[in-house]
C-alpha cells in the first residue's frame, strides 16, 4: 500500500511485475549469487502535552514499525532490490491498525556503455539539462511521503561519442483535489461528481536527453525532451491532452580555444533554447511559447571570480505540472543575474555579491510586478576550527523592499560541533523578525551522542521558542537507543526556517517526549 493506504490499478499492477520479477530472479539466482536481507525494528512511545489545548501529559499509544531491505546480485552485470516496512499505528479516524508498504523495488541491469533501471518508488528522473529545466524532478517522482512514481530508466554512454539518459514514469494513484465534503466546490468543474474528487491518476511522463562533446572537450552539444500526457478526469482535463517541451543546447569553453580568452580562465559560454510543444497551445497563436538563457562563468581574473546569466522567457514557456512551480513564475519575464567572488590575497577570507532582476514583459498583464535582489556576503576561516559568514541582501518587488541581515559562527572539532546564528528578517518594515538560533552535535563518548537546537524569535508585539534535542546511546551490538524533545521541523534550517521566523507565524513549540528503541538485523 502506498503512504495513505490507496493504490490505482496501474501503480499495482506495476509494484506487483517488479515484485515478481525479483522473486522470480531471486528463486532462479545461482548458488555464487550475492544476497543479503537486512532492516531493524522500531518501537516508538510519545509523551505529549498541549494537544487541543490540553496541558495534562498523555501517553500515546506505541507505533510500532519495521523494515526490511533484500539486495541480491544473481549475476555480475545484474542486480535487484526490494524494499518493504509494516508500521502499526493510527491512521484515519485515530484508528490503531497495522499496514504494509512496499517502499522501492528495482531491477538493474548494466552493461560495458548501458545500464538500465526497472523501479517503483524511486527517484530516477534526473536529466542533466543545463539551463531551462524544462522538466522537474519533483513533478515527476510525485513525492507523498515518498516517492510514489514508478517506471523505467536507461543511461548510455560512449556510444559512437553520444551519452544520454531516457525515463518513462508512470504515477498512477488516486488523485485527491481536496473536494471531499465540499460539494459546493464541483460546480466549477462540469461532469465531476462527488466519486471524481478521489477518481485515478494515471498520468505518464517521458524525458530523454542527448549530447556529444567536440573541440576534445571543449564544446558540447545537446538536446532535451519531456512531455506529460494526462489522465482523463474532470480536474485533469481530456483524455489526450499533454505538456511537451523540447530544448536545445550547447557550450564552448572560449578559454581554450580563442588564445585572447586564455588569460581570463576557461570562460564557459552556454546557451539554451526550448519550445513549449503543448497539446491546444499552439493551435491559432504560437505567441509566448519559447524560452532562451545564455550564461557566461570560470571567468578569472587574478583573485576574482565571475558568472553572469541572461534569461527570456515567453508567457507559455514552462508547461503546467512539468516544470517547477518557481521556473512557471519566470514565464512571461526576462531575468538578468550576475555574481562575483573575491578571495583576499593571503588572508582566509571570501568575499561574494550578487544580484538578479526578474522584469515582466508586459506589466499591465503581470500579477508580481519586477522582482529583483542583490546581497553581499563575506565568509572568513578563522583558527581552532572555527568559521564565520556574515550576509545582507535586500529583496525588491511590487510590494516593497526587504533586507535581511544574517550572521553565523560555527566550531568544530572531533568532540562537539557548534553553531550559532542571529538573523533580522524584513530590516525596518512593520513585518521585522529577530531570530537567534543555536545548534550543538557533541560526541560526549564512544556509546553516547547529544544533539540539540534552540531559537527565539522576537517581533515587536510577541516572542516565541522552539526547541529540539535528543540524546542516543549506541553501545548495544545491533541496537540503539535515543529519547528526543519537540519537534525538529520547526528548527530545520535554524533562523532560516520560512515558517516559524515569519512575521506573525501562529506555530508554537511541540512539548512532546519520544523514546525510540531500534534493533537491526
Amino acid at each position: 500500500m502506498t503512504r495513505n493506504g490507496k493504490i490505482g490499478v496501474r501503480r499495482r499492477a506495476a509494484l506487483i511485475a517488479v515484485a515478481c520479477m525479483a522473486a522470480v530472479m531471486f528463486l532462479a539466482m545461482p548458488v555464487s549469487a550475492v544476497t543479503t536481507l537486512e532492516g531493524y525494528s522500531d518501537m516508538m512511545l510519545a509523551l505529549t502535552s498541549g494537544n487541543g489545548g490540553d496541558p495534562t501529559w498523555q501517553l500515546e499509544n506505541p507505533r510500532l514499525y519495521a523494515e526490511f531491505r533484500l539486495k541480491s546480485s544473481p549475476w555480475t552485470d545484474i542486480d535487484t532490490f526490494l524494499k518493504v516496512s509494516a508500521a502499526s499505528d493510527r491512521w484515519e479516524e485515530n484508528v490503531k491498525e497495522t499496514r504494509v508498504f512496499l517502499n522501492e523495488a528495482h531491477m538493474r541491469f548494466r552493461g560495458s556503455k548501458i545500464e538500465t533501471h526497472l523501479f517503483t518508488g524511486q527517484d530516477r528522473f534526473w536529466l542533466n539539462e543545463p539551463l531551462l529545466a524544462i522538466v522537474d524532478q519533483g513533478e515527476v517522482k510525485h513525492d507523498d511521503w515518498g516517492v510514489r512514481a514508478q517506471g523505467v530508466r536507461l543511461d548510455f554512454w560512449d556510444m559512437f561519442g553520444f551519452h544520454g539518459a531516457a525515463f518513462y514514469s508512470e504515477r498512477s494513484d488516486y488523485a485527491s483535489m481536496g473536494f471531499a465534503g465540499m460539494p459546493d466546490e464541483l460546480e466549477y468543474y462540469p461532469g465531476a461528481t462527488a466519486a471524481d474528487t478521489v477518481s485515478s491518476s494515471t498520468d505518464d511522463y517521458r524525458g530523454f536527453r542527448l549530447n556529444r562533446r567536440f573541440l576534445g572537450d571543449r564544446g558540447l552539444l545537446g538536446t532535451t525532451y519531456a512531455r506529460r500526457d494526462f489522465s482523463e478526469t474532470p480536474f485533469h482535463g481530456s483524455s489526450g491532452s499533454y505538456s511537451e517541451v523540447v530544448a536545445l543546447d550547447s557550450e564552448l569553453a572560449l578559454g581554450e580555444i580563442v588564445p585572447f580568452f586564455s588569460r581570463f580562465g576557461r570562460v564557459t559560454w552556454a546557451a539554451e533554447y526550448g519550445y513549449n510543444n503543448s497539446g491546444g497551445l499552439n493551435d491559432s497563436d504560437d505567441s509566448g511559447l519559447a524560452g532562451f538563457k545564455t550564461e557566461i562563468r570560470d571567468i578569472r581574473a587574478g583573485p576574482i571570480r565571475l558568472l553572469a546569466s541572461y534569461g527570456d522567457y515567453g508567457e507559455r514557456f514552462y508547461a503546467d505540472r512539468l516544470a517547477s512551480w518557481d521556473r512557471r513564475d519566470l514565464n512571461g519575464y526576462t531575468k538578468y543575474y550576475a555574481e562575483a567572488h573575491y578571495r583576499v590575497s593571503r588572508k582566509a577570507i571570501n568575499l561574494k555579491y550578487w544580484t538578479f532582476k526578474e522584469e515582466p514583459k508586459d506589466y499591465s498583464v503581470s500579477e508580481y510586478g519586477m522582482r529583483q535582489e542583490w546581497g553581499t556576503e563575506a565568509y572568513v576561516e578563522f583558527v581552532n576550527g572555527f568559521t564565520g559568514k556574515a550576509e545582507y541582501k535586500v529583496y525588491e518587488n511590487k510590494d516593497g523592499t526587504w533586507p535581511n541581515l544574517l550572521f553565523e559562527v560555527t566550531g568544530e572539532n572531533r568532540l562537539v560541533k557548534l553553531r550559532t546564528q542571529f538573523r533580522i528578517r524584513d530590516v525596518d518594515t512593520i513585518y521585522e523578525v529577530a531570530a537567534y538560533g543555536f545548534e550543538a552535535n557533541v560526541n560526549l563518548s564512544d556509546d553516547w551522542k547529544f544533539y540539540a537546537r534552540v531559537m527565539n524569535v522576537s517581533e515587536p508585539t510577541e516572542a516565541r521558542q522552539t526547541a529540539f534535542a535528543q540524546v542516543r546511546y549506541l553501545g548495544w551490538s545491533g541496537a540503539e537507543f535515543f529519547v528526543e524533545y519537540g519537534n525538529p521541523d520547526h528548527s530545520n534550517e535554524l533562523v532560516n526556517d520560512g515558517d516559524f521566523v515569519s512575521h506573525g507565524s501562529n506555530t508554537v513549540m511541540e512539548k512532546v517526549f519520544k523514546a525510540f528503541v531500534r534493533i537491526y538485523y
